[in-house]
């Protein structure tokens, strides 16, 4: 699966743009965060009163999962999992585009830019919330971390499955 030049100056553009938002998020302040992650929060519930997906054995059972994995507790208030889950749905993104971009180098250079590549932006967006009178925290660069392999991952996958498909066409 090589994708041509159009393709991958799209996938930079996405990039680019991701990866400003993620600085735009960490740029917030304190009070502009929590105040984005409470709406998450209440967006969640609201969904949840109507569909009831936290009722399920799996949602349960995936909740629990990050909860001691992130927290290494299961007792962490929904507004804090929100927060978390942000940050590695927003890596994992991150990853998988990365990974796509680069991935006409072969699977194991696209697998180190892919997680590499991210997981400096995580160090350096990290760093930089600092200058925005908020605490920066190195297991907030192991979540993103998490996410990005994730998100390689998935493109792995999903390139293995897609050169599948074109094999037996």
């Amino acid at each position: 699966m090589v994708i041509d030049v159009k393709k991958r100056m799209f996938l930079v553009f996405l990039i680019v743009v991701w990866v400003l938002t993620i600085f735009y998020f960490s740029s917030r302040t304190p009070v502009e965060s929590s105040q984005q992650s409470n709406l998450v929060t209440k967006i969640l519930k609201k969904i949840d009163s109507i569909i009831d997906f936290s009722n399920t054995k799996l949602f349960k059972n995936i909740e629990l999962f990050m909860k001691k994995l992130w927290f290494r507790t299961q007792y962490v208030p929904a507004e804090m999992l929100v927060r978390k889950t942000a940050h590695f749905g927003l890596y994992f993104i991150l990853g998988f585009l990365t990974y796509l971009l680069f991935q006409k180098y072969g699977i194991i250079i696209s697998t180190i830019i892919g997680i590499s590549l991210p997981n400096l932006i995580a160090t350096i967006d990290e760093y930089t919330q600092q200058y925005y009178n908020r605490g920066s925290s190195l297991n907030d660069v192991i979540i993103d971390l998490s996410g990005t392999i994730s998100g390689v991952l998935f493109g792995i996958v999903l390139v293995l499955i897609f050169k599948l498909f074109l094999k037996k066409k």
